[in-house]
């Protein structure tokens, strides 16, 4: 259930299993939105709700640490400690009436979120991962190629299956140009000119394929999630 949907009353005496979802506005090249992480967290989000519902989840915080996409116009992000701070407070906020608070993201925030919970006087605090490493091996043999690092294949083919009008499909004779460690440095602007990273030789592009990819993503998901919770 959606906190912001909630009433006092329904509050009052109780505790709760709550979700923080972080998004991220950042560019995805010329194909995908700067929403693209939102949209795809929301996605698995709203499914994982059918699976608990009383799950009480947090409305979805659309920037993030995106800092390495700053070189482009229209990123907006929170540093790394903004980043932090704004998850101190609101996991504050809910420590009288939270059983458990998780955090679950699409972008890359992992790192961040750990720094987090480390620091952290709360101990109720949980990661609520959607990637593995296993699970990359599966979505390359769906693509036949590598796994894009940002805006390539796998994040176009995941848009299509959520909202293909806001897609718009790479012609055949878009060059990709091959960038190696594209995140070694904190601004992919510096090695990639129109966003993309996705070293893939050929587009792989499929709406069915897609929805496999998010599929991936929410067992992986669910699963994380029951060992957090319990059954």
């Amino acid at each position: 259930m959606r906190l912001k949907d909630m009433r006092l009353v329904e509050m009052n005496d109780k505790k709760f299993d709550f979700l923080i979802v972080l998004g991220a506005t950042e560019q995805h090249g010329p194909f995908i939105p700067f929403g693209t992480d939102t949209y795809i967290i929301d996605h698995l989000v709203e499914r994982l709700e059918s699976i608990d519902p009383d799950l009480v989840v947090l409305p979805t915080m659309e920037f993030s640490r995106s800092e390495e996409h700053a070189g482009f116009p229209g990123t907006v992000y929170l540093r790394a400690n903004t980043l932090k701070l704004v998850l101190r407070d609101i996991c504050f906020s809910l420590k009288d009436v939270a059983n458990k608070i998780l955090i679950t993201t699409f972008h890359h925030n992992e790192p961040y979120v750990l720094e987090f919970m480390k620091e952290s006087e709360l101990k109720n605090i949980f990661l609520l991962e959607v990637f593995d490493d296993q699970d990359d091996k599966k979505i390359e043999g769906l693509i036949d190629g590598p796994c894009d690092d940002h805006a390539g294949n796998t994040e176009i083919c995941n848009m299509l299956a959520i909202d293909e009008k806001l897609v718009v499909r790479p012609k055949d004779d878009y060059r990709k140009v091959k960038i190696e460690e594209p995140f070694s440095e904190d601004d992919l602007s510096l090695k990639s000119k129109d966003g993309i990273a996705d070293n893939h030789p050929e587009w792989r592009i499929d709406k069915e394929v897609g929805q496999k990819i998010l599929d991936i993503y929410f067992e992986r998901m669910v699963l994380n999630y029951k060992n957090i919770i319990g059954g």
